[in-house]
């Protein structure tokens, strides 16, 4: 098995912990010949992250590909206020990731300011989306995940 295909599957068990422990999490994988974007939104009670890679077991481990990744997150708060966050980060990424998506945002609810005092997020119903993008090739690949927060601060 080639080592993009090992870094695949590995993306698949690693979602298993998340879910294991009623953490969610979302994958989406777009491919083009043997080219595949990969984006994932993964939460934990204090944080998580949003990131992409790419992986194409035609082209050696050395090969380097811009991705950008844009991540979105909308929070509608009991009472209905919203708070949004958006980002975007472009990068050279190496092929053959070990671990999954490794380009993007590692999260953090405070920094964020969704975030309570405790570290936790903020009770409200969250719309998170990351979009990885191959600049060469245009291959897109989205991940959305919805969850709502019920536990007060």
């Amino acid at each position: 098995m080639r080592t993009p295909l090992l870094a695949l599957a590995i993306v698949v068990i690693m979602a298993a912990p998340a879910a294991a422990a009623d953490e969610p999490s979302a994958y989406a994988v777009a491919q083009q010949g043997s080219l595949k974007v990969v984006a994932d939104v993964l939460l934990e009670p204090r944080g998580g992250e949003m990131k992409g890679v790419w992986l194409n077991d035609a082209l050696p481990c050395s090969a380097r590909r811009l991705l950008v990744v844009r991540i979105d997150i909308d929070l509608v708060r009991p009472g209905g206020t919203t708070s949004r966050v958006r980002r975007s980060r472009s990068g050279r990424v190496d092929n053959c990731a070990e671990g999954g998506p490794n380009f993007g945002y590692e999260l953090d609810p405070r920094a964020l300011g969704l975030g309570c005092a405790d570290g936790r997020w903020a009770p409200g119903r969250y719309a998170m989306t990351t979009r990885v993008s191959d600049t060469a090739t245009g291959l897109r690949a989205s991940a959305s995940l919805y969850r709502q927060v019920t536990r007060r601060c």
